[in-house]
């Protein structure tokens, strides 16, 4: 019941809301999507168990990127840990959702704390598709210009880029959280030089064994623990800590969920 009297949402016309997060910030919504925008106009949360890991990693001072912001949740959680000394990198593909991203940073006052890209993170500089439905419009996914276009889905243009060009002037990053529907594989790729040079990096990314391209996904978290990160997986109980890939790995049992990488 608590919940639901903190809650408050204004429908601003043209399928777009105002609404309030448990934290009392504001956020702007799509109101056709039936997933994310249904969870924060009633409860003000999304994914808490991802909330409850991610957000205490987060420090004042620190950098904190997000790739795959969306309505920009974790952006604005964000930007409120790092405080005024912190900075937050905020990635959203979809041109649409990205207005609200916009609007619901400036409404709450953060302009000066976050930088805002609308690109697709990838591994590389190039025109690229982002396919998405309205209803569902968290699940959008990037293609190139030249690939499939599925009839019950929006298709939009949209310019891929690497981290390593967009964030070439940021000396290390802190945190990162990446959640782009199967690309986290080419936004790490993309990334190299900004993950070697940020030592002390928390990262948390959605893992999918479907989505593994061109190397048995053994190998892709071998890969972690080369780089000198510790592998855990983000269940709603809490963390399951220090696993091997092979343990990884018999533990998702094919599911899909977050892995939390430190070093």
């Amino acid at each position: 019941m608590r919940r639901l009297e903190l809650s408050q949402t204004i429908y601003l016309g043209d399928h777009e809301a105002l609404t309030r997060l448990h934290t009392g910030h504001r956020i702007y919504v799509d109101t056709r999507d039936v997933s994310i925008a249904s969870h924060l106009m009633l409860e003000g949360y999304w994914e808490p168990w991802v909330e409850r890991i991610l957000i205490p990693a987060i420090k004042p001072g620190m950098r904190f990127v997000d790739v795959g912001a969306h309505f920009g949740y974790y952006t604005l959680l964000g930007a409120e840990m790092v405080g005024a000394r912190g900075h937050v990198y905020s990635f959203e593909a979809n041109p649409l959702i990205f207005q609200k991203l916009i609007k619901s940073v400036a409404v709450n006052g953060f302009d000066d704390r976050v930088s805002l890209f609308n690109v697709a993170v990838h591994d590389a500089s190039s025109p690229m598709e982002i396919l998405f439905r309205h209803d569902a419009s968290g699940g959008g996914w990037t293609d190139v210009a030249t690939g499939a276009r599925p009839a019950v889905h929006e298709v939009l243009p949209v310019q891929g880029e690497a981290l390593d060009t967009l964030l070439a002037d940021v000396p290390q990053v802190d945190v990162i959280k990446i959640d782009v529907e199967g690309a986290e594989q080419k936004v790490l790729a993309g990334a190299k030089n900004l993950i070697a040079r940020s030592r002390n990096l928390t990262m948390i990314l959605e893992f999918d064994t479907r989505r593994i391209s061109k190397e048995p996904p053994q190998d892709y978290l071998q890969n972690f623990l080369t780089q000198g990160f510790s592998i855990a997986i983000v269940e709603p109980a809490g963390l399951v800590e220090k696993l091997s890939p092979a343990e990884c790995l018999a533990r998702l049992n094919g599911s899909v969920n977050y892995l939390m990488l430190t070093r």
